[in-house]
């Protein structure tokens, strides 16, 4: 029972990988046909989002390998790390947002951005207690516990909150 469980997660951590490396600093204009790169340009949420995917993808390698401490640590590095998506997203100065210059968002529009900033309070509380969960999970020292705790964020928390700002906001050749 124990390896068909491990066999799970091992697969289940392959697939995370390949998600986690599926963002990329890259994408291909099918009106181009040319990989154009977004280093030149000043993406806020980036460095933020990365940061939460590698916390990520530590907490289910410490959790395959039963470092609980280490999971419980990071889980609330995510914590901390979501307070600044806020900041990212939604810095003093409107004008200079380059996020709003991506999504085609006017700066001078105080009740869409009040708009979208309540939405992304929401995912912002669940980030934290979806961490948070994790945390209590890897402190009980619960494989299975900590391990579903995690899927639930990826699942509930993650994918939702993408598929509702990102995808929807943001244009296919500016992510």
């Amino acid at each position: 029972m124990k390896k068909v469980t491990l066999l799970i997660a091992g697969i289940c951590c392959i697939g995370f990988t390949g998600l986690t490396h599926s963002i990329c600093t890259r994408t291909v204009s099918a009106a181009e046909e040319a990989t154009m790169t977004h280093e030149g340009v000043a993406l806020p949420t980036r460095m933020v989002m990365s940061n939460i995917a590698r916390r990520m993808s530590n907490i289910l390698e410490g959790t395959l390998a039963g470092s609980f401490k280490y999971v419980a640590q990071e889980a609330g590095a995510i914590v901390d790390d979501s307070y600044r998506i806020n900041e990212a997203f939604f810095p003093i100065d409107p004008k200079e947002n380059k996020w709003f210059q991506q999504a085609k968002i006017d700066p001078n529009d105080s009740k869409k951005i009040t708009q979208l900033k309540e939405g992304f309070d929401v995912y912002l509380k669940n980030i934290a207690s979806s961490a948070l969960e994790i945390q209590r999970a890897a402190k009980s020292e619960d494989q299975k516990a900590t391990f579903k705790a995690f899927t639930n964020m990826v699942e509930k928390t993650c994918f939702e909150c993408h598929a509702e700002i990102r995808d929807k906001m943001i244009p296919v050749e500016n992510r």
